[in-house]
């Protein structure tokens, strides 16, 4: 059996990523293989096709500004938290659609294995992600290890 060269976690901004990350950390140590972070960042407002006055695009544009600005310092911040020392790391956050944009990754930089969260989209995270775990899982083009969580529903009584 060959051991996994090159990981990848993806982390799409849940309360569980930096278990992934936690994990892909684990396997990198383990194996001696190179290990790629990335947060996934989907912009389902997009400003193609929209006719929008110049003030409305430059709020929205700037707010998926920080969108990506939070998302790079939470990656930073799921690294800090672990003993990296002398694993070959790099981080990115990627902005698109998710299965497109995560294939295409894996396919350029000839990851071995990936490491996500199962389930982590609750009712807005499923509105705008759609069905992407389930898609990736189809389309994945190396082996996957997905880590199982429930979702935690808040009861209102």
């Amino acid at each position: 059996m060959k051991h996994p060269e090159r990981i990848l976690v993806v982390s799409m901004g849940t309360k569980q990523a930096l278990e992934a990350v936690q994990w892909g950390i684990s396997f990198a140590r383990n194996y001696g293989a190179e290990l790629f972070i990335t947060h996934i960042v989907h912009n389902p407002f997009g400003l193609e096709g929209w006719s929008l006055p110049i003030s409305s695009a430059k709020v929205i544009e700037d707010e998926f500004t920080k969108i990506l600005e939070d998302a790079r310092k939470d990656l930073q911040d799921y690294i800090k938290t672990e003993d990296t020392e002398g694993l070959a790391i790099q981080e990115s956050v990627m902005q698109g659609e998710p299965v497109q944009e995560i294939t295409k990754f894996i396919s350029e930089k000839n990851i071995d294995l990936m490491v996500m969260t199962a389930h982590e989209q609750g009712y807005l995270e499923h509105l705008l992600m759609g069905h992407d775990i389930r898609e990736l899982i189809r389309k994945m083009p190396c082996s996957m290890f997905l880590l199982k969580r429930e979702l935690e529903y808040k009861r209102y009584e």
